[in-house]
């Protein structure tokens, strides 16, 4: 009879509700939504606002879009391990509220079961367990620069709304901007980029290296496959540019030889190797000023070289004809000053064009990449390449993919 009472009771205290078993238990605050049963599962038991104190085990931050973490975690007080009071969360809570882009910040509260009290602080926290406290954001929808609000798309991000540019705004063509990811792309922190541009051939040039000449269609077929990774230093102010700083790695080849170059009673067959690593380091920034977004660098490598590889007229052999020379010239460069322009008439429509100018390079090549093709719908652009004695117009194609950061910041939706 003993035993069955004790299992009688002990059936009774497993079925009561849990504010009846651990203090502060109870539905969430008046001030704050009701957590999803999903959501609620991966955070914790719900606790209510009131009563106290907590000793937090965990702090959390959901539905920023915009804002760096770093910047949120500086602004409240909550900390793992602390004693945290009712009056201690909405002092949080309303520096939160005190950020110009917050629309609205509140609180929710979790027990944290597998995480009991320290021993020192057993007397005092009203929960054996440790809490998990989770401010949530709603922040204020901003046009991007260079966006106006008609024609920033919104974009549903699990459940929530984002907007954010459909465009990369992370470089143009072969030079980069100081902008991240989609999402992200004017906060401090780390990006990467896969870049893939293909020069097809020669639609039109003329030189009068030797006598004047002019060409037409001539196949190029070079790949530069590039890995761009940079990390943003500085976001993007009102008067303050964005700055970050990277590097590059390029892999060059070639479906098809380059061009042979003919000239009278000589007769010069290119021999140039099919694949090439090259690589640079760089520092880029900026700004936007009213729809365009302006950027200039500076990179430090051998990367430019890679403009030796669109003409012939560039290459050893015809740099030893035409400059005179007793064995082949290596069209070399260390350092590239760049530069560019986009403008965003649509966030999937883009347009810029760039400029590279190696230093030290025979024949001071200079190339001019431009990006129209989402304009015409066509994923076609055209590249100017001037250098001394002529000039060629290039067909290319270019796809860039940003590898990270590609969404809304991690921890910006509930569960993620």
């Amino acid at each position: 009879m003993i035993k069955r009472g004790r299992a009688a009771l002990l059936t009774l205290a497993l079925s009561a509700p849990a504010a009846a078993q651990f203090p502060g238990f109870g539905s969430p605050a008046v001030s704050t939504a009701p957590a999803a049963v999903s959501t609620g599962s991966l955070l914790g038991l719900p606790l209510a606002i009131e009563g106290g104190p907590w000793v937090v085990g965990d702090v959390q931050f959901h539905g920023y879009r915009d804002l760096s973490l770093y910047i949120l975690q500086g602004k409240v007080r909550a900390r793992r391990g602390s004693l945290f009071t009712p009056s201690d969360v909405a002092s949080d809570v309303e520096a939160l509220r005190a950020i110009p882009t917050v629309e609205s910040a509140g609180a929710r509260l979790y027990a944290i079961p597998d995480q009991p009290v320290p021993e020192n602080y057993r007397a005092i926290a009203v929960s054996t367990m440790m809490v998990r406290l989770v401010y949530q954001l709603e922040e204020k929808n901003l046009a991007l620069p260079g966006l106006s609000r008609s024609t920033t798309p919104a974009v549903a991000v699990l459940g929530t709304v984002s907007k954010v540019p459909l465009a990369a705004v992370s470089g143009v063509v072969l030079t980069p901007t100081a902008y991240r990811g989609v999402g992200q792309y004017n906060t401090p922190g780390l990006a990467l980029d896969i870049n893939a541009a293909y020069f097809i051939g020669r639609l039109y040039g003329k030189n009068n290296l030797s006598t004047q000449k002019t060409n037409f269609i001539d196949r190029l077929g070079v790949w530069f496959l590039s890995s761009d990774a940079k990390m943003q230093v500085q976001s993007e102010g009102d008067i303050r540019p964005a700055m970050a700083v990277g590097a590059q790695g390029i892999f060059t080849f070639r479906d098809s030889p380059q061009p042979s170059i003919a000239q009278p009673n000589v007769s010069v067959n290119v021999s140039a190797d099919t694949t090439r690593a090259l690589g640079e380091t760089y520092i880029v920034m900026s700004k936007k000023i009213r729809k365009a977004r302006i950027s200039a660098g500076y990179a430090y490598g051998n990367a430019a070289e890679r403009i030796a590889l669109l003409t012939e007229f560039l290459s050893p052999q015809s740099l030893q004809f035409s400059q005179g020379g007793l064995t082949p010239i290596e069209a070399k460069s260390k350092d590239t000053p760049f530069a560019s322009i986009m403008f965003m008439p649509r966030p999937t429509q883009p347009l810029g064009v760039e400029i590279m100018k190696p230093n030290g390079m025979p024949l001071n090549p200079i190339l001019f990449n431009f990006k129209l093709g989402y304009f015409l719908k066509l994923n076609f652009d055209l590249s100017y390449l001037r250098f001394q004695g002529g000039w060629d117009l290039l067909g290319q194609f270019q796809f860039r993919y940003t590898h990270f950061p590609r969404t809304a910041p991690r921890g910006s939706v509930p569960g993620t």
